[in-house]
């Protein structure tokens, strides 16, 4: 038994355990029966899963998959158990979202094995018309839960690899999601007098890179005030039933460590002797460094939406030219273009896991430094 009970290692890192058992052959087909288990915390609970279907597989009281037939609905129920235990809860409840919203509504009620591809390409228009930019996660999502269903032989083909991805032409747009210099200091400026809290926040992301999930989990411990760092290793993300909580950040790159600058830091310590006095005053104790920087007025972290809601409230105010809250980190990314950064130093500091990532969305550079580039590669060729 020993033998048959296999310990794996999952895309995220985690240890799980599983099984195969031999059954038999279709009678009908000749295939293999198998009954093939995983996703198991614990050794434990795979030897007592383990059992149980081999008790009822020699007493044969086993009833294999295959007799029975699976509408999509079914199947999702099965292979949601599975891919539960491989991802992360956010990834989860976004998978949760895209079956609910759009593969079990249209293709929910079919049955597997009549399911056809005109029918998968039917749905696939749909959500190509609702949302162009998405529906290929959509296909994804659906095609690897097919793929399970031909892994335990309940179907011999998966149809939606047949479909053809409609093509969305996009409109020839200048990227301008994000701030020179002047934009910034003059958001800044505004956000300082509208709210001390939103000022700090807004310039910590365009002076540091951060993604907003990864300022609305930092903790004061995370802060070297003597060498000017901050380490991010934690997100705010959204779980099942918008479950909010505190995980680790979008990938291993994540992780890092950020050298800031000394005006930044002399905000964040001036943020932190307000926000001491105002915590305390609603009977909490921010003594304490392991608190979070910007928490609600209940001392829990802040929705992810909340900083839209900020960043919209001060350029009402102002009058200032809008860009999203993520616009911030091209921001950063572009100022560090135009201070003559390297690829690779942008790389890293904003924690991108690919120098694509890095190439695709942050070569956005302002028009300014476009015609430094031009000179000193003039001044070059002149020389």
């Amino acid at each position: 038994m020993d033998n048959e009970i296999k310990e794996y290692t999952t895309p995220s890192g985690q240890c799980r355990y599983g099984f195969n058992i031999y059954v038999g052959k279709n009678d009908t087909t000749g295939h293999t029966i198998q009954i093939k288990k995983q996703g198991f915390k614990t050794r434990d609970a795979a030897e007592k899963s383990y059992y149980e279907y081999k008790i009822k597989v020699l007493n044969g009281e086993y009833e294999p998959l295959t007799k029975r037939r699976y509408t999509m609905k079914d199947l999702f129920k099965l292979w949601s158990k599975t891919y539960e235990t491989t991802v992360k809860e956010s990834t989860y409840a976004t998978a949760l979202r895209i079956f609910d919203n759009h593969i079990l509504k249209d293709l929910g009620n079919i049955y597997i094995d009549k399911l056809t591809i005109f029918q998968c390409q039917s749905a696939v228009n749909k959500w190509f018309e609702v949302s162009h930019k998405t529906y290929k996660r959509y296909i994804r999502y659906a095609s690897r839960m097919l793929d399970y269903a031909v892994d335990l032989e309940l179907i011999d083909k998966n149809p939606m690899k047949k479909v053809v991805r409609p093509k969305y032409i996009e409109q020839p747009k200048e990227f301008d999601n994000f701030y020179s210099k002047e934009e910034l200091k003059q958001f800044l400026c505004c956000a300082k007098k509208r709210n001390f809290m939103y000022y700090v926040f807004f310039r910590l992301l365009a002076y540091s890179g951060m993604r907003k999930g990864e300022a609305l989990a930092l903790k004061w411990d995370r802060i070297d005030f003597m060498h000017s760092k901050i380490k991010v290793d934690k997100s705010v993300s959204k779980g099942i039933n918008n479950r909010l909580y505190i995980s680790t950040p979008k990938t291993r790159g994540s992780v890092r460590t950020i050298q800031m600058d000394r005006q930044t830091m002399c905000m964040l310590k001036e943020w932190r002797t307000r926000q001491q006095k105002e915590m305390l005053k609603l009977g909490y104790n921010f003594i304490s460094t392991n608190n979070l920087v910007f928490p609600t007025w209940q001392n829990k972290p802040n929705q992810p939406t909340q900083p839209t809601q900020w960043n919209n409230s001060i350029c009402e105010h102002g009058h200032l030219r809008h860009i999203t809250v993520h616009g911030f980190r091209h921001t950063h990314a572009s100022l560090l273009f135009d201070s003559g950064a390297s690829m690779k130093d942008v790389q890293k500091r904003l924690g991108h896991s690919s120098m694509k990532t890095t190439m695709d969305i942050y070569t956005h550079v302002t028009k300014q430094s476009e015609q430094v580039t031009v000179t000193e590669f003039e001044r070059y060729m002149e020389g």
